[in-house]
C-alpha cells in the first residue's frame, strides 16, 4: 500500500543535503527579514506595522485564499476586491477608475510561486501614496524585475511552512523606513509549543514513508507517550498543519488567534529554516513543474495555466486549468491527491467584466510540486488526473472493470 502523498514538504535523510546557497534569490536574507508564526501572522503584523485600521479600505486581488483577507478584517479593515488580468497582476486599469478615498494599501500576490511583475504596480503606489504588501507566500525564492522578491513592497510577507519541512513559521520582511524602527512584540513560545514543532516535523515525514529506518523506534516513542498519557486505544494527535493530502481547508482560515498571531517561532522551525540547503529545494521544484508541464502538455480537457517557468523562480504549486473540474475536482481530493483549490472566496466578491481571478477559483487546480516528491508520486499523480478529467481513459477503466 502506498504511503499519501505530501502536499507539504517532508523531513527525509535528503533534506540537508546539496549546497547550502542557490543561484536563486530568497526571501530570508533580505536585510530586513524577520521570522513570525506564519504567513497569516505576517500580514496581520504588516497591517499593525502601516496602521490600517477601521474604516481604512485595502485592495485585494479577486482570487485568494481567506488567510489573506481575514487579517484586514480583523483590524477592521475593508478588502475591496480588484480584478486579475491573464497574467495574474492587478488590473490597475480598472482599479484606476474607482474611488480610492480612504483606500491605504493593496495586497499583490505573486501566485504559484511564479513572480509578477511589480515595477509599475510600484510606482503607481508612490503616485497614489498607497502602501504595497507584497504576498510571497507563493515565492519564497525569485526575482520580479531584477529585484528579489520581497523588495518591491512596503512590507512583504512570506509563508516558511510551503518550502521547509515545518509544521509553522512565516516571514516579514520592512522594507518601509518610515516604519524601519517599528517591532511588533513578539512573545516566546512555551515548552510544550517547541517540543511539539520538533515531534510534527519528524512524525510527519515518517507518516509520509521517509526518514527510513526511524519508523518502528518511533512507533515505540508513540506507545510510550500513550502510556503516559493513558489513551494506549488511541491515536497520537501530533500532526503538522496542512501535511496530510487529504487535509480540508479548515474553518479557522476566516479567523485569527491572536496570541498565535503574536508568537516568535519554535526553534526547532527556526534552525530548518536557516540550516536546509536551498539548491536542492529551487531545483527539485524547477524539475517537478516541468515534469508536470510535459505531461498534460496537449490535453483536451486540462492545461498548465503557465507551461514555461520564469528563470529566477522556484514554484509552490503548478496551476492545472481544467475545463470542467467537478465533480472531478472532488474525486481528486478522495483519492488522495494532494491538490487544493482557492475555490472559498471571501464573502461579496463581486463579479467584474473581464476578471480572471474568479475564473481561477473555479478552474484552476493546484498541484503540488515540491522538491521532496518522488518519482512514483510524480506519475501517480499524473495518472490519477488523467483517469479522472480524460473521457477515454476513464471508458478504458470502466470497460476493463466490466471485463473483468
Amino acid at each position: 500500500m502506498h504511503a499519501a502523498i505530501p502536499r507539504l514538504p517532508v523531513l527525509d535523510w535528503q533534506t540537508f543535503s546539496g549546497p547550502k546557497n542557490s543561484g536563486t534569490a530568497c526571501l530570508l536574507d533580505l536585510p530586513e527579514s524577520s521570522y513570525t508564526n506564519s504567513g497569516r501572522a505576517s500580514i496581520l503584523q504588516a497591517l499593525e506595522i502601516l496602521g490600517i485600521s477601521a474604516g481604512d479600505r485595502v485592495l485585494v486581488p479577486t482570487y485568494h485564499c481567506p488567510t489573506m483577507i481575514a487579517p484586514i478584517t480583523l483590524r477592521g479593515a475593508i478588502p475591496m476586491f480588484y480584478p486579475l488580468s491573464a497574467d495574474g497582476s492587478p488590473d490597475l486599469a480598472w482599479i484606476e477608475a474607482q474611488d480610492l478615498g480612504s483606500v491605504r494599501a493593496v495586497l499583490a500576490a505573486h501566485f504559484f510561486g511564479l513572480p509578477q511583475h511589480l515595477a509599475t504596480l510600484r510606482a503607481w503606489c508612490d503616485l497614489k501614496r498607497i502602501y504595497l504588501i507584497e504576498d510571497c507566500a507563493h515565492a519564497l525564492f525569485g526575482s520580479s524585475d531584477s529585484k528579489p522578491v520581497g523588495s518591491w513592497g512596503d512590507l512583504a510577507i512570506a509563508s516558511l511552512t510551503k518550502f521547509l519541512p515545518v509544521p509553522e513559521g512565516g516571514c516579514l520582511v520592512n522594507n518601509n523606513t518610515s516604519a524601519a524602527q517599528y517591532k511588533v512584540l513578539l512573545h516566546t513560545p512555551g515548552l510544550k509549543s517547541e517540543i511539539k514543532a520538533a515531534f510534527d516535523i519528524i512524525h510527519t515525514g515518517i507518516h509520509h514513508g521517509r526518514l527510513k529506518g526511524l519508523a518502528l523506534p518511533f512507533k515505540f516513542v508513540l506507545l510510550g507517550m500513550r502510556r503516559l498519557r493513558g489513551r494506549s486505544a488511541t491515536r497520537a494527535t501530533f500532526q503538522a498543519e496542512g501535511t496530510s493530502s487529504m487535509a480540508t481547508p479548515a474553518q479557522e482560515a476566516y479567523e485569527i488567534d491572536l496570541g498565535m498571531s503574536h508568537q516568535a517561532l519554535t526553534m526547532a522551525c527556526r534552525w530548518v529554516a536557516q540550516g536546509a540547503p536551498r539548491e536542492r529545494i529551487v531545483e527539485g521544484r524547477r524539475t517537478q513543474y516541468a515534469y508536470f508541464a510535459t505531461a498534460f502538455a496537449g490535453c483536451t480537457e486540462f492545461h498548465p495555466l503557465m507551461p514555461l517557468l520564469p528563470d529566477a523562480s522556484a514554484p509552490y504549486v503548478f496551476p492545472l486549468w481544467v475545463n470542467d473540474p467537478d465533480p472531478g475536482y472532488f474525486e481528486l481530493r478522495r483519492l488522495g491527491l494532494p491538490v487544493s483549490r482557492w475555490d472559498r472566496l471571501w464573502p461579496g466578491v463581486p463579479h467584474i467584466d473581464g476578471d480572471h481571478g474568479r475564473a481561477w477559483s473555479h478552474h484552476i487546480l493546484q498541484l503540488a510540486c515540491h522538491q521532496d516528491l518522488t518519482p512514483d508520486e510524480l506519475q501517480r499523480m499524473v495518472a490519477l488526473v488523467k483517469i479522472v478529467y480524460t473521457p477515454t481513459t476513464r471508458t478504458t477503466s470502466a470497460t476493463s472493470k466490466g471485463e473483468a
